[in-house]
């Protein structure tokens, strides 16, 4: 009786999410979101300083040409 409560407590405890392909590929899929979501706020930011860049330049050809 001893030996199948422990069989039973080591199943649950080794019942985690690591321990399955569904809960790997949960921690994995929100792992790849994180980063997604941080590569979209990179990309906003590079964008808005290239427009910034873009409208500096066009303000130095239009003082060049005057």
């Amino acid at each position: 009786m001893k030996l199948l409560a422990a069989f039973l407590l080591l199943s649950l405890m080794a019942c985690t999410q690591e321990s399955s392909p569904e809960g790997r590929s949960k921690i994995r899929d929100q792992s790849l979101e994180t980063m997604i979501d941080s590569l979209h706020q990179q990309n906003k930011v590079m964008l808005d300083s290239i427009h910034s860049l873009s409208n500096r330049v066009k303000a130095l050809e239009l003082q060049k040409i005057q």
